[in-house]
């Protein structure tokens, strides 16, 4: 199979940016997403094709580790990949790369399949498992461990209000949003003056327009890590959790 299909091609623009010259993350996994969509699409099972037969790709989970943001006006190239599939779970790992060949972000995904009508997850169905288009391009390590949040340690919290500029072509908040919810709790203070290294986080419940939300977070010292959750205000319910590691 052509090697081209697995790599997507841009330079950071000004937009992508924050004051420090570098890209912000919801950015970043935009880029990352879009790789995804145009592989899954010339894999011929990308997000619309699925549509046709009333079902869609939903992300469970990230894990994403930054060696170094790209800069303002750099050019990268985004590698991603199908890795790994079972009954219900497939595995998509991505690697962002320098065009001097540096690693700079690496992550692994998992996602599943969702009836778009009655809403809920459903087995990987055997016409997309037969495609057999799962490869191997030194598979980042999948996630085994579980993230907990104690919420009676809440320390920092904000309010989320669900806009329709929010919602995306599933009907449901774009996961990429949830990233920026939950960072956000930290303050402007705090990401001006620390860099992020790691973020693992699990999407537990659809977000839908109208909806509101409260975004925690608390710092856990043993672990030298932030825990967030992001709960729905009316019923409690976490529809994020997420940790992440900051320098």
């Amino acid at each position: 199979m052509d090697d081209s299909i697995y790599f997507h091609h841009l330079q950071v623009s000004s937009k992508d940016c924050t004051k420090l010259k570098t890209i912000k993350l919801p950015n970043l996994l935009d880029h990352m997403q879009e790789a995804a969509w145009s592989n899954a699409t010339k894999l011929g099972f990308s997000t619309i094709d699925l549509m046709e037969n009333n079902i869609t790709w939903v992300m469970n989970r990230m894990r994403l580790e930054i060696i170094r943001l790209p800069k303002h006006k750099e050019k990268i190239k985004v590698e991603t990949w199908p890795a790994d599939m079972d009954k219900y779970f497939t595995k998509r790992d991505f690697r962002v790369w320098s065009l001097d060949g540096d690693l700079l972000v690496e992550a692994t995904s998992n996602w599943l399949v969702m009836d778009i009508n009655q809403r809920k997850l459903i087995a990987i169905p055997e016409y997309i498992k037969e495609a057999n288009f799962v490869v191997d391009r030194n598979n980042v390590a999948p996630i085994f461990d579980k993230v907990k949040y104690d919420t009676n340690r809440t320390q920092r919290s904000r309010d989320i209000q669900v806009s329709w500029f929010d919602i995306d072509i599933n009907d449901h908040v774009n996961n990429i949003k949830y990233y920026q919810w939950v960072l956000d709790s930290l303050g402007g203070e705090y990401l001006d003056n620390h860099s992020l290294r790691k973020i693992d986080i699990t999407f537990k419940h659809e977000g839908k327009y109208g909806d509101a939300f409260v975004s925690k977070t608390y710092f856990d010292q043993e672990s030298n890590t932030w825990l967030h959750a992001l709960d729905h205000s009316q019923t409690g319910v976490s529809h994020v959790i997420a940790k992440s590691w900051f320098e």
